[in-house]
Protein backbone atom coordinates (compact mmCIF):
# COMPACT_ATOMS: atom_id res chain seq x y z
CA UNK A 1 0.00 0.00 0.00
CA UNK A 2 2.94 2.47 0.57
CA UNK A 3 4.71 1.70 -2.80
CA UNK A 4 1.17 2.17 -4.14
CA UNK A 5 0.56 5.75 -2.92
CA UNK A 6 0.69 8.30 -5.92
CA UNK A 7 -0.28 12.07 -5.83
CA UNK A 8 -3.06 12.82 -8.25
CA UNK A 9 -2.66 15.90 -9.45
CA UNK A 10 -6.50 18.08 -9.26
CA UNK A 11 -6.33 18.56 -13.24
CA UNK A 12 -7.02 14.87 -13.37
CA UNK A 13 -9.68 14.50 -10.47
CA UNK A 14 -13.02 14.02 -11.42
CA UNK A 15 -14.87 17.14 -9.58
CA UNK A 16 -18.50 15.58 -10.05
CA UNK A 17 -18.13 11.88 -8.07
CA UNK A 18 -19.04 12.12 -5.02
CA UNK A 19 -16.90 11.02 -2.27
CA UNK A 20 -19.44 9.22 0.04
CA UNK A 21 -19.75 10.53 4.02
CA UNK A 22 -18.78 7.16 4.93
CA UNK A 23 -15.06 7.74 2.83
CA UNK A 24 -14.72 11.16 4.78
CA UNK A 25 -15.22 9.38 7.81
CA UNK A 26 -12.83 6.39 6.86
CA UNK A 27 -10.15 9.23 6.05
CA UNK A 28 -10.64 11.63 8.91
CA UNK A 29 -10.62 8.72 11.48
CA UNK A 30 -6.97 7.33 9.66
CA UNK A 31 -5.68 10.71 10.26
CA UNK A 32 -6.44 10.77 14.08
CA UNK A 33 -4.63 7.77 14.40
CA UNK A 34 -1.42 9.84 13.53
CA UNK A 35 1.40 10.16 16.46
CA UNK A 36 1.97 13.35 18.14
CA UNK A 37 3.64 14.39 20.79
CA UNK A 38 1.80 14.22 24.36
CA UNK A 39 -1.15 13.73 23.01
CA UNK A 40 -1.62 17.34 21.22
CA UNK A 41 -3.36 15.59 18.12
CA UNK A 42 -2.31 18.98 16.42
CA UNK A 43 -4.18 18.30 12.72
CA UNK A 44 -6.99 20.50 11.87
CA UNK A 45 -8.74 20.13 8.38
CA UNK A 46 -11.23 22.97 6.82
CA UNK A 47 -13.21 21.01 4.09
CA UNK A 48 -14.67 22.67 1.05
CA UNK A 49 -17.25 20.99 -1.23
CA UNK A 50 -19.58 22.06 -3.72
CA UNK A 51 -20.03 26.18 -3.93
CA UNK A 52 -17.48 26.59 -1.09
CA UNK A 53 -14.77 25.58 -3.46
CA UNK A 54 -15.60 28.90 -5.81
CA UNK A 55 -15.06 30.88 -2.30
CA UNK A 56 -11.56 29.14 -1.87
CA UNK A 57 -10.44 29.51 -5.26
CA UNK A 58 -11.06 33.18 -4.62
CA UNK A 59 -9.46 33.56 -1.63
CA UNK A 60 -5.94 32.47 -2.87
CA UNK A 61 -6.23 34.55 -6.00
CA UNK A 62 -6.71 37.55 -3.60
CA UNK A 63 -4.08 36.60 -1.48
CA UNK A 64 -1.86 35.43 -4.25
CA UNK A 65 -2.89 39.09 -5.78
CA UNK A 66 -1.63 40.74 -2.09
CA UNK A 67 0.76 38.68 -1.39
CA UNK A 68 3.04 38.63 -4.56
CA UNK A 69 5.10 42.06 -5.25
CA UNK A 70 3.93 43.22 -8.92
CA UNK A 71 7.15 42.46 -10.68
CA UNK A 72 6.94 38.68 -9.28
CA UNK A 73 3.35 38.64 -10.57
CA UNK A 74 2.39 34.96 -13.12
CA UNK A 75 -0.74 35.97 -14.27
CA UNK A 76 -0.84 31.81 -15.27
CA UNK A 77 -0.52 31.07 -11.45
CA UNK A 78 -3.36 33.64 -10.47
CA UNK A 79 -5.42 31.99 -13.25
CA UNK A 80 -4.64 28.34 -11.78
CA UNK A 81 -5.10 29.29 -8.51
CA UNK A 82 -8.68 30.30 -9.33
CA UNK A 83 -9.10 26.86 -11.54
CA UNK A 84 -7.25 23.86 -9.02
CA UNK A 85 -9.97 24.19 -6.44
CA UNK A 86 -12.82 23.49 -8.65
CA UNK A 87 -11.41 20.57 -10.05
CA UNK A 88 -11.15 17.80 -7.22
CA UNK A 89 -14.37 17.11 -5.39
CA UNK A 90 -13.06 18.62 -2.05
CA UNK A 91 -9.95 20.72 -1.14
CA UNK A 92 -9.00 20.26 2.70
CA UNK A 93 -7.42 23.13 4.24
CA UNK A 94 -4.38 21.32 6.23
CA UNK A 95 -3.84 23.05 9.97
CA UNK A 96 -1.51 22.50 12.72
CA UNK A 97 -2.76 23.94 15.74
CA UNK A 98 -0.67 23.53 18.46
CA UNK A 99 -1.24 22.38 21.74
CA UNK A 100 -0.78 24.70 24.95
CA UNK A 101 2.48 22.74 25.64
CA UNK A 102 5.24 25.02 25.50
CA UNK A 103 7.77 22.27 25.87
CA UNK A 104 6.77 20.94 22.60
CA UNK A 105 7.73 22.94 19.47
CA UNK A 106 6.32 23.54 16.50
CA UNK A 107 8.02 21.14 14.05
CA UNK A 108 6.64 18.67 16.56
CA UNK A 109 3.47 19.60 15.42
CA UNK A 110 4.07 19.90 12.15
CA UNK A 111 5.38 16.61 11.77
CA UNK A 112 2.58 15.17 13.50
CA UNK A 113 0.50 16.54 10.90
CA UNK A 114 2.31 15.62 7.86
CA UNK A 115 1.34 12.11 10.16
CA UNK A 116 -1.89 12.59 9.61
CA UNK A 117 -2.54 13.72 6.32
CA UNK A 118 -0.06 10.44 5.09
CA UNK A 119 -2.74 8.07 6.96
CA UNK A 120 -4.97 9.56 5.11
CA UNK A 121 -3.28 9.82 1.45
CA UNK A 122 -2.39 5.94 2.50
CA UNK A 123 -6.10 5.25 2.93
CA UNK A 124 -7.28 7.26 0.12
CA UNK A 125 -4.90 5.30 -2.14
CA UNK A 126 -6.26 1.94 -1.10
CA UNK A 127 -9.40 3.03 -2.21
CA UNK A 128 -8.77 4.28 -5.61
CA UNK A 129 -9.43 8.05 -4.42
CA UNK A 130 -6.59 10.26 -5.63
CA UNK A 131 -4.92 13.28 -3.38
CA UNK A 132 -2.44 15.86 -4.06
CA UNK A 133 -0.87 18.30 -1.25
CA UNK A 134 0.05 21.88 -2.60
CA UNK A 135 1.66 24.08 -0.42
CA UNK A 136 1.63 27.76 -2.10
CA UNK A 137 3.53 30.33 -0.36
CA UNK A 138 -0.02 32.26 -0.09
CA UNK A 139 -1.76 29.08 1.62
CA UNK A 140 0.89 29.67 4.55
CA UNK A 141 -0.24 33.44 4.52
CA UNK A 142 -2.21 36.01 7.20
CA UNK A 143 -4.79 37.01 4.06
CA UNK A 144 -5.28 33.42 3.49
CA UNK A 145 -5.35 32.61 7.58
CA UNK A 146 -8.06 35.63 8.07
CA UNK A 147 -10.22 33.84 5.16
CA UNK A 148 -9.29 30.55 7.02
CA UNK A 149 -10.31 32.02 10.78
CA UNK A 150 -7.26 30.89 12.07
CA UNK A 151 -6.28 31.45 15.99
CA UNK A 152 -2.94 33.37 16.54
CA UNK A 153 -0.94 30.12 16.63
CA UNK A 154 -2.14 27.73 14.37
CA UNK A 155 -0.57 27.54 10.64
CA UNK A 156 -1.88 26.16 7.37
CA UNK A 157 0.37 23.83 6.08
CA UNK A 158 -1.52 23.81 2.86
CA UNK A 159 -4.26 22.64 0.59
CA UNK A 160 -4.84 18.62 0.00
CA UNK A 161 -7.20 18.21 -3.12
CA UNK A 162 -9.19 15.46 -3.05
CA UNK A 163 -10.83 13.39 -5.94
CA UNK A 164 -11.18 10.47 -7.49
CA UNK A 165 -9.69 10.12 -10.69
CA UNK A 166 -10.75 11.18 -14.08
CA UNK A 167 -12.65 7.80 -15.84
CA UNK A 168 -9.65 5.90 -17.78
CA UNK A 169 -6.74 7.85 -16.50
CA UNK A 170 -4.38 5.16 -14.88
CA UNK A 171 -2.87 4.86 -11.29
CA UNK A 172 0.60 7.30 -11.84
CA UNK A 173 3.49 5.25 -12.04
CA UNK A 174 6.76 6.85 -9.76
CA UNK A 175 10.09 4.91 -8.59
CA UNK A 176 12.57 5.74 -6.36
CA UNK A 177 16.22 5.70 -5.76
CA UNK A 178 17.05 2.82 -3.65
CA UNK A 179 16.72 3.39 -0.14
CA UNK A 180 19.71 1.76 1.30
CA UNK A 181 21.74 4.97 -0.51
CA UNK A 182 20.24 7.07 1.79
CA UNK A 183 21.50 5.71 4.82
CA UNK A 184 24.74 5.98 6.40
CA UNK A 185 25.63 3.56 9.20
CA UNK A 186 27.91 4.46 11.88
Amino acid sequence: MIANRRSVKPINMDSDKEITDGMWQTLIECANWAPSHNHTEPWRFTIFRGESRKHLAEALQEAYKVDTPEAEFKPEKYEKMGRNPLYAHAVMAIIASPGNLPKIPMVEEIAAVACAVQNMHLAASSAGLGMFWSSPAVASGENFAEFLKLGDDDKCLGLLYVGWPKEGREWPKSSRKPAMDKVVWK
